[in-house]
């Protein structure tokens, strides 16, 4: 890889960033090391990496974190019958500051996380600043990639944080977001373990103080905002893909909660 010097401070040096779309068979191998820092967050579908010598799958809120000399291998693929379908956020940087965290702080390969909007905005800002035409304010990319480290930490806290939760309440939150765009109802996230629609709706009310439609409704329009800022998708082709039945439902909800149309914040995104 071409080293770029533009964002280098302090230590910190961002050599790449960016976003990435793969509708076709895609491999990035580095077995025998990479030779700087690897950060890949899959923000949609699904991909394999080699994770503990293991082939594993990762997808939505997969982080994948990888320190020089050790072995990457990124593959996507066909699932079957289903088209191929993967996209990511990914980071590759070096220098000293970021050899003094790795180093303060155990890492792991893969660390599941919700896609929280602070963690995407923050990684937006750097491919943005990483990319400006002229030229970057390399003191204003440093503070972003610090930043974004230390964001990744909080939220790798956070997500460990949640092993104190019912182990049926986790579950039924994980299958809400790995199948929030399809027609999923009550009964399905019930019978993914193993209980009455009535008891589900309780437990999961109980642990996260929404329910379930509530929240299906907040993953949805989550995914609906990623996608408006990093795909090409025309806004009705994001509406289904992220499981609202219709535009018009769409465009009503996404204004309820944000206060304005898809239009206009997909034109404030760009």
């Amino acid at each position: 890889m071409d080293i770029d010097t533009s964002c280098r401070v302090r230590g910190a040096r961002v050599l790449d960033v960016g976003y990435a779309e793969h509708q076709h068979p895609y491999r990035h191998a580095a077995r025998q090391g990479l030779d700087c820092y690897l950060f890949r967050l899959q923000t949609d579908g699904r991909a394999r990496a080699l994770v503990d010598n293991h082939m594993m799958y990762v997808e939505a809120g997969d982080l994948l974190m990888f320190g020089p000399g050790e072995a990457y291998d990124l593959q996507i693929d066909h699932v079957g019958d289903e088209d191929v379908q993967s996209t990511d956020l990914y980071l590759f940087c070096d220098g000293e500051w970021i050899d003094e965290w790795w180093r303060d702080r155990q890492h792991p390969t893969h660390a599941k996380l919700p896609l929280h909007e602070n963690c995407v905005h923050l990684w937006r800002q750097l491919i943005e600043e990483h990319r400006r035409p002229g030229g970057t304010d390399t003191e204003l990319c440093d503070y972003l990639l610090r930043a974004l480290c230390l964001t990744v930490d909080k939220m790798a806290y956070d997500a460990a944080s949640t092993a104190s939760v019912p182990l049926a309440a986790e579950r039924m939150r994980w299958f809400i977001e790995r199948n929030a765009p399809e027609d999923i109802t009550l009964k399905d996230v019930a019978d993914e373990v193993g209980l009455s629609v009535s008891r589900a709706v309780h437990i999961f009310k109980e642990t996260y103080q929404q329910t379930i439609v509530q929240y299906l409704l907040d993953v949805r329009l989550q995914m609906a905002c990623d996608r408006m800022r990093f795909s090409t998708f025309n806004l009705e082709q994001i509406a289904d893909a992220c499981g609202f039945k219709s535009y018009s439902y769409f465009y009503r909800v996404f204004r309820s909660r944000y206060g304005i149309s898809p239009r206009a914040f997909r034109q404030r995104a760009l």
